[in-house]
């Protein structure tokens, strides 16, 4: 069983606790339809250039604690400052000791478009995102079949929700719907087998997506040099998570990066 099968398997527990709490019906009432989410799509079809969606995150499986001093609210509003586009949220509790706490403070803390990111399973986590104020969800190609990627992607969009469809490799471009129009894709740059990671697995990947649909880069992005790398293959922002989050001075670090790419 790879770590991957061992989160979902802990998620199925999670949701079904989660449900004898709480109806899908009683989630419904806490979601206020008057409020609109903010856009991220809005934003780069306005803004041609190249993206960052920063992440708040204090620890992760292969890496253990990566921010002893842990300040969800102070970390975004960094990020703000540095001009990131969006606030990662890590809200899967047992092995990224993140919260959907943290997502509700954060998205009253800045004025961000805030994406959830979660190992998302099942219908009732999307309700469960939206009651939180999440703008945005991530949906993982390969822990959902086709046809419940296609559903929760159409769920999404019906509440007003935007998704980050992740994808790893050529396999799972299959499941991925016909031209989404409220999605960004991106590619996963550490190997769910290995958890190596390699920038040339976005770049191999990439050229196989459709045109249409913006395209992000996810892990091991730690420099300008990278970003750069990035932007001259098409790709139109990248979700930087690790590097940001044990740099002294997130805001440099951001603005260092940003000195990698060209905004047209």
């Amino acid at each position: 069983m790879t770590i991957l099968d061992e989160i979902v398997t802990y998620k199925r527990g999670v949701v079904a606790e989660a449900k004898k709490s709480g109806s899908i019906e009683a989630l419904k009432d806490q979601i206020d339809l008057s409020e609109r989410p903010r856009s991220l799509l809005t934003k780069m079809s306005i803004d041609t250039g190249f993206h960052f969606i920063c992440e708040v995150k204090k620890a992760s499986p292969s890496k253990g604690i990566i921010q002893p001093n842990f300040n969800p609210t102070e970390q975004s509003k960094l990020y703000e400052q540095g001009g990131a586009s969006a606030i990662s949220v890590l809200t899967d509790e047992k092995y990224f000791m993140g919260s959907l706490e943290y997502l509700k403070a954060i998205k009253r803390t800045v004025q961000l478009p805030v994406l959830r990111k979660d190992f998302i399973i099942d219908a009732y986590q999307i309700y469960e995102s939206r009651a939180a104020g999440a703008d945005l969800i991530l949906l993982i190609t390969r822990i959902l079949s086709k046809d419940q990627l296609n559903d929760f992607y159409q769920q999404a969009k019906e509440l007003g929700l935007e998704a980050l469809i992740e994808i790893a490799d050529a396999e799972d471009i299959d499941k991925i719907p016909v031209l989404p129009d409220k999605a960004i894709l991106g590619i996963n740059n550490r190997n769910l087998h290995t958890f190596e990671v390699s920038l040339q697995n976005s770049i191999h990947i990439k050229p196989n997506l459709p045109a249409e649909v913006p395209v992000i880069s996810e892990s091991g992005i730690h420099n300008a040099d990278d970003c750069k790398l990035l932007f001259n293959h098409g790709f139109r922002g990248a979700l930087i998570g690790e590097s940001l989050m044990r740099a002294g001075s997130p805001v440099e670090l951001l603005q260092q990066m940003k000195t990698g790419v060209t905004y047209v």
